[in-house]
């Protein structure tokens, strides 16, 4: 019957997860991954380019194996996909369950623990997104080698180690997995020390690190938001992530795909404060309950390796949030079991527990149901994102790429944006955000009227081009339109000029056959 809650709640809360397209890094990790639709091997292939540091073959396996062999041309059903992540996290809420009953939490304490992790809104990146599988399946694993790991029976040692090499071939954050291991023994004073335990996990965290330097001699990624701060600088960074995540968790409003890294240059005083809470309740609660105190105070190891003190490719996410909810789930199941026995000792029944549980589920079935469907499909996640966030240009971005693409290029009323005015946004926001080439490129190409058919611009779209190949001169239909515009408007762009731009796109290697073509004709009418 526990199972079955769980399994429900899960489905129940997730539901909107399974239908849906692929979305946000899904076109590069997984539909234009050759290891995933090619001749590459996953084992022997990172994930992305190599500066980025990520080595993930099972995650990048488990797409191999689903990917299907008929696909011609446009890319296949990623229903399949999302549900397969679905049943992940199924999983992981059951083996949620089942480590609170090995950590002795009780029966009721495990079980709300299961409910609660299987409706927790913030999953829903993890679970919705189908690259959010390697946080789906580094959790199964790290929390199967926990349960293992808690085990007496014959070859439970083994299993444990087994499991994390498991999760570090999923997601290369897994192998700090053992350190909660370890300070979980200490903290609940386990005897005698399981030295051989532990021995056999660093055996297994080394294998999966040889591994991946043989295939992936770069372990840190090459460019990262903070890797240019002293270290005392990046744990200001690590705190504010901490209290972030902690907030996130207990109040997962509102959710959304992208963090500016700018949110996290200054400590933010809600989040200083969700850290000293924290802090506080481990101190109150050490003594009655250390378990579950233990438990909340392990929450900021198990996010250890996202909180940016060593350089990582991402300021934060809430897929980051996955296994550390685990612990956070378990911590707040022993407090609502321990609430409920305290009403039941007094002879009064069971009232506040009963309460505070079904409000929290109550709540968190519809808030988890719609955050999964901002997954839908690309419009709808960014549309959702520069909603809640107006002030980011990343997200004001994304939602203007995407509306240009569904062909709402121009305002169609209150709260209805178009394409042109959030591309603009996104660059009085921030000039020189890291898509700011692109925007200029796409605005010129509206301006120039080869997008949305409107009264053509010449001085604004050589403008936009102007600007997008100061900063990126690859981009080079920028460069061949730019050029374009000089044969008609030669006072807006000199032919001069137009031509030097021209003879540099003919040299670059990287030109299609296409481009090449324009190009040349152009510049031939040029010097004529």
């Amino acid at each position: 019957m526990p199972a079955l809650l769980i399994i429900v709640a899960a489905l129940v809360a997730m539901g909107p997860a399974a239908d849906g397209d692929f979305v946000y890094d899904d076109e590069y990790y997984v539909l234009g991954n050759e290891a995933v639709t090619g001749d590459l091997d996953p084992w022997t292939s990172s994930l992305g380019v190599e500066s980025q540091g990520l080595y993930r073959p099972l995650t990048v396996a488990t797409w191999r194996w689903q990917w299907p062999d008929d696909v011609t041309g446009s890319p296949p059903d990623a229903g399949p996909f999302r549900r397969f992540n679905l049943l992940l996290h199924v999983a992981v809420a059951l083996a949620v369950w089942l480590l609170g009953r090995r950590l002795a939490l009780g029966a009721s304490a495990s079980l709300l623990a299961g409910v609660l992790f299987a409706v927790h809104p913030v999953h829903a990146e993890a679970v919705s997104w189908v690259t959010g599988r390697a946080e789906l399946l580094a959790a199964l694993f790290v929390l199967g080698a926990w349960i293992a790991h808690l085990s007496d029976r014959r070859g439970s040692a083994l299993f444990a180690a087994l499991f994390i090499a498991l999760a570090g071939l999923s997601k290369e954050n897994a192998l700090a997995a053992p350190a909660l291991f370890v300070l979980a023994d200490l903290g609940r004073r386990r005897v005698p020390r399981p030295w051989s335990r532990w021995a056999l996990l660093a055996v297994a965290v080394g294998a999966v690190a040889a591994a991946r330097a043989a295939v992936l001699p770069q372990w840190l990624p090459g460019d990262s938001p903070f890797g240019h701060l002293p270290l005392v600088d990046r744990l200001g960074v690590a705190a504010g992530i901490t209290g972030t995540a902690l907030r996130l968790m207990l109040w997962p409003h509102p959710l959304r795909i992208h963090y500016h890294r700018d949110e996290f240059a200054t400590l933010d005083p809600l989040a200083l404060g969700c850290v000293v809470a924290a802090l506080i309740v481990v101190g109150l609660t050490w003594r009655r309950q250390r378990t579950a105190a233990l438990l909340l105070a392990l929450v900021p190891v198990a996010l250890l390796p996202v909180l940016n003190l060593v350089p990582i490719g991402e300021t934060f996410a809430e897929r980051f949030l996955y296994l550390p909810s685990a612990l956070l789930c378990l911590c707040a199941g022993a407090g609502l079991a321990a609430l409920g026995r305290r009403e039941t000792a007094r002879g009064r029944g069971l009232g506040l527990s009963v309460i505070v549980v079904t409000a929290v589920i109550v709540l968190s079935i519809p808030t988890a149901r719609s955050a999964a469907s901002t997954f839908e499909n690309d419009l709808v996640l960014w549309s959702h994102a520069a909603a809640v966030t107006p002030d980011n240009p990343h997200a004001r971005y994304n939602h203007g790429y995407y509306l240009i693409g569904a062909g709402r290029i121009a305002d169609e009323g209150p709260g209805r944006p178009g394409g042109a005015g959030e591309l603009a946004a996104s660059l009085r926001l921030e000039p020189h955000h890291v898509y700011a080439p692109f925007a200029h490129h796409m605005l010129g190409n509206i301006a120039l009227g080869a997008v949305g058919g409107g009264r053509p611009d010449a001085r604004r779209a050589a403008h936009h081009y102007r600007e997008a190949l100061w900063t990126r001169p690859g981009l080079h239909d920028a460069a061949i339109n730019f050029a374009g515009i000089a044969l008609d408007h030669p006072e807006v762009v000199d032919p001069g000029e137009a031509e030097r731009t021209l003879t540099t796109v003919l040299f670059q290697d990287d030109l299609t056959d296409t481009q090449r073509t324009a190009a040349e004709g152009l510049l031939a009418r040029l010097i004529d």
